[in-house]
């Protein structure tokens, strides 16, 4: 055996060492499963904006394991080797690495897209990439044999589980899966870098330098019933722990939620949603696309096999078929995605807010239905947006839910407490709604811009 290295532009050289673990996470790398992540971008369609935005889900996942290793070697370290879990750390690391391998081309948008056309089918959506994940890891897929040689069929079944649950348990889980996680850790200095934005700036090797590791109480009503290890910020680190907080959530709005970005993600849902529709009434030959294509094979049946047929490459690839479909709304939209003629954005959020009303949003949509429903524009002509991020998810001490915090010590040696408590910036963050609307053309961009105006009276 030999150490195995990828060259990263975030954290230079990643190696997978001669260990039977990290050798046998390296041959997981190799499955048909993982490798597809390679034609999969971690930001989609933000490149249309940030032109160097065209990283893949692969090297940002094999990014959160080496960040995770990084806080795995700190808890043994303070731990001890007697106390810290060897075989829950693997858990935690193998969760780490293929905590993405359920993501479909252009991750939420296709993700959307399939919730809307089991909505119309009336069907019980599991359209997450969270259940795909653990649907190919318990699967019969080449990924959950390699991990299943790793960690054995219940070790196997433990990852899929951690990467399925919403609360941490254990100081393991939330290396994985926590507000200070090793996902975030890698995708808020990844995408920074790989956009070029200036946004989401935080001094990553400070943090690291100032994590200690406490037993955390939970109570309920004072009383005690649970301890659990947590990773903790000292004193020194206030200032890096806001900024990781802030950086966070300015990074949403100035690139996940780019106007743009947003525009061509309700594009391609319309897209895929008009699919599945044809398909249901027997009319796809109209997409453009054949019976067999791997996108209307997905449409008319989703299953796992379907489901990882489907990557960027092949949407894009199949983008020239569908300018040629007989379906108008299908072979308009792939031809302005293709030469990025997007759709208008009409940004209703800062006059709602200057209104100080909060009926005006409502009443602007009544309007907008109307309008909508008078027969002067499409279903296509308009698509309405409400991304929305909450920066920081305040958490009490009274259940596991409080291993998702981010826990600093307010001076040397004192009590820990949740940074929200001692940062009157984070403190005072509130959860922030983006309403927009995306015109087809200038005519129904002014006509809605009419409405608001009438609204706003």
């Amino acid at each position: 055996m030999k150490p195995q290295r990828i060259r990263d532009p975030l954290h230079d050289l990643i190696e997978f060492d001669i260990s039977e673990f990290e050798q046998g996470l390296w041959n997981t790398l190799d499955s048909f499963e993982f490798q597809r992540l390679r034609r999969i971008k971690q930001l989609g369609f933000s490149e249309l904006v940030y032109p160097g935005a065209t990283h893949s889900r692969f090297l940002h996942s094999v990014g959160v394991f080496h960040t995770a290793r990084q806080l795995l070697d700190l808890v043994r370290k303070k731990l001890g080797d007697s106390s810290y879990d060897n075989d829950r750390a693997k858990i935690a690391l193998a969760s780490a690495l293929v905590h993405d391998v359920g993501h479909g081309p252009f991750s939420h948008a296709f993700e959307t897209a399939s919730k809307q056309l089991d909505k119309q089918r009336g069907k019980k959506s599991e359209s997450r990439h969270e259940t795909w994940t653990a649907e190919i890891i318990r699967g019969d897929t080449n990924l959950g044999k390699s991990l299943s040689n790793i960690l054995g069929e219940n070790g196997r079944e433990e990852v899929a589980e951690l990467l399925l649950q919403e609360t941490p348990t254990d100081i393991y889980s939330a290396v994985v899966s926590s507000q200070f996680d090793a996902d975030r850790l890698d995708y808020v200095r990844r995408d920074r870098l790989m956009t070029g934005a200036q946004h989401g700036g935080f001094d990553f090797s400070w943090l690291m330098a100032n994590l200690e590791v406490e037993k955390v109480t939970f109570a309920t009503d004072d009383e005690e019933y649970a301890t659990s290890d947590m990773l903790i910020l000292n004193h020194k680190a206030f200032q890096a722990a806001e900024s990781y907080v802030l950086g966070l959530f300015h990074l949403y709005f100035t690139v996940y939620f780019h106007k743009a970005t947003r525009a061509a993600e309700k594009m391609m849902t319309a897209i895929v949603v008009r699919i599945g529709e044809l398909v249901d009434g027997g009319a796809v030959i109209n997409s453009g696309l054949p019976e067999d294509h791997p996108l209307v094979q997905f449409v008319n049946h989703n299953s796992l096999e379907n489901y990882l047929r489907l990557d960027d490459a092949l949407v894009w690839g199949s983008l020239p078929l569908m300018t040629n479909a007989k379906d108008p709304e299908i072979a308009e939209l792939a031809n302005r995605l293709l030469v990025r003629d997007l759709y208008k954005s009409v940004d209703i959020s800062p006059i709602v807010s200057a209104s100080g009303s909060d009926a005006l949003q409502p009443k602007f949509r009544a309007r907008l239905g109307e309008f909508r429903s008078s027969g002067e524009v499409s279903e296509f002509d308009f698509f309405e947006d409400f991304p929305k991020r909450s920066p920081y998810k305040r958490r009490g001490f009274d259940s596991y839910e409080a291993l998702s915090k981010v826990l600093i010590r307010s001076e040397h040696n004192g009590p820990y407490t949740d940074i929200s408590q001692i940062s009157s910036v984070v403190g005072a963050l509130e959860e922030k709604t983006i309403y927009r609307v995306y015109a087809r053309n200038n005519s129904v961009k002014e006509k809605i811009r009419q409405i608001v105006k009438e609204v706003a009276k």
